[in-house]
């Protein structure tokens, strides 16, 4: 019986098959509701059973079952009839699903397909006003049994409908696959309902189900390639704003007359400045180069070269306090420097002071906290828009901007600032499911 049964529906399971083991390797993908067609296939696959089991009680298979009387081979095809009959909408009805928003309009659409049910369970109990199954082993039918190619139909034609609508922003030359779906199931409908070609509903509704799933994954795959597209886009625009916001001249010229000064001075301190100054241009030109993340241990070091910079001319006093719990993992180039460079010009300030840099895991994230002693500067780092208090500031303020767009793009990492009067608190929290970051 197993033997003839997978030879009965050999084509259907070659399909299902094949639309199994397409979905098993999107699954990176992460392709909207495709749990939804894991259902479909298993509905495609009841029917299958259930076909066979009909057409085995009315002898038109290999196997016949001698064990089974006549009424239980009747009652049999009442049971199997009416599932094959109420189900085979809501194959279609689950690709509708996929794409039809709204929990409310979702219900809406099962109201065909719930009446389709009411109105043909009632044949199990033997009521006749839509098909029931004779005496002698035949079928027999009124036409409220076209009831169920009528609803198969509208839901089709709502398929192609929606689908045209949802995805109409995308490549026409992909509508040719939701033709030919509606194409299939319009034919062998009509076919089926005239008796001129019995027996292959199931196999084209697996057909369609398939086609149609990759057809919404082609347009998936699309929707990602664009969204790449853009993404590069804007990564490529956040490197200039990197470049204008970090190399700035002041900081260059200033650093260069201090190196100057300390050549007369200090010949060996002007030498670890010149070495501090030249990490510190290394690092951001490779920011601009590249989008790889690098270990917290490197951006330390990015962190460390400005701080001496900073404190080169020895004009105000910086105190640096690491507190680094957690350094095993990975971050953007220049996340950390921007906000240490905020705290030294705008938290301390002129008069020096304290800033602490710590690192902790909290939960399912990385949390790296900078802390200073001053009173901040609201304006600036409020809320990463630059505002009217000088070309400084707003250097500073969209250096901010670009570090938080950069931490969302890169590794969906944020960053929280707050102002207290006893100082700014600045985290940049990176989540630890990013395996990319961690």
């Amino acid at each position: 019986m197993i033997a003839d049964y997978l030879i009965t529906n050999f084509t259907t399971l070659i399909l299902l098959l094949v639309l199994c083991v397409t979905i098993f390797t999107d699954r990176g993908l992460k392709i909207p509701s495709a749990r939804l067609f894991n259902l479909a296939m298993l509905l495609i696959f009841i029917l299958t059973v259930l076909e066979y089991l009909n057409a085995m009680c009315s002898g038109e298979t290999g196997y016949i079952p001698q064990a089974l009387s006549l009424n239980d081979r009747i009652r049999i095809r009442l049971i199997t009839g009416t599932a094959l009959y109420v189900l085979r909408p809501f194959i279609i009805l689950l690709e509708l699903i996929v794409l039809v928003p709204g929990r409310k309009n979702r219900i809406l659409l099962t109201i065909p397909a719930v009446l389709n049910a009411l109105l043909f369970l009632p044949s199990v109990f033997g009521a006749r006003f839509v098909f029931w199954i004779d005496g002698n082993n035949r079928w027999q039918a009124t036409p409220l049994k076209n009831t169920v190619y009528l609803v198969q139909l509208l839901y089709v034609s709502a398929l192609f409908i929606f689908s045209m609508i949802h995805f109409k922003r995308h490549n026409y030359n992909l509508s040719i696959i939701l033709c030919t779906i509606v194409i299939l199931a319009f034919t062998i409908a009509f076919l089926e309902y005239k008796n001129l070609l019995t027996g292959y509903v199931t196999s084209v509704t697996a057909l369609c189900v398939l086609t149609y799933y990759l057809y919404l994954t082609s347009v998936y795959k699309q929707q990602l390639y664009q969204e790449n597209i853009e993404k590069e886009k804007q990564l490529a625009n956040e490197k200039m704003e990197l470049l204008r916001s970090q190399i700035q001249p002041h900081f260059i010229y200033n650093s260069i007359n201090i190196i100057r000064t300390l050549i007369r001075t200090d010949k060996e301190r002007a030498l670890e400045t010149m070495d501090d100054f030249s990490d510190y241009l290394r690092a951001h030109f490779r920011s601009i180069e590249s989008d790889d993340m690098i270990s917290f241990e490197a951006e330390i070091a990015n962190v460390k070269a400005f701080l001496a910079l900073a404190d080169a001319d020895h004009t105000r006093e910086i105190r640096v306090v690491y507190d680094l719990r957690e350094t095993n993992f990975r971050l953007p180039q220049l996340s950390l420097e921007p906000i240490v460079e905020n705290a030294v010009r705008h938290g301390i300030g002129e008069d020096g002071g304290t800033i602490t840099i710590a690192s902790f895991r909290e939960g399912d994230s990385v949390i790296i906290r900078t802390m200073d002693t001053g009173s901040g500067a609201p304006e600036v780092i409020g809320s990463g828009t630059p505002a009217s208090a000088g070309r400084e500031s707003d250097r500073l303020a969209v250096g901010i901007a670009n570090t938080r767009k950069r931490l969302e793009l890169l590794c969906n990492g944020s960053l929280e600032i707050h102002i207290t009067p006893d100082g700014t608190t600045a985290d940049i929290i990176i989540p630890a499911a990013n395996r990319e970051a961690i």
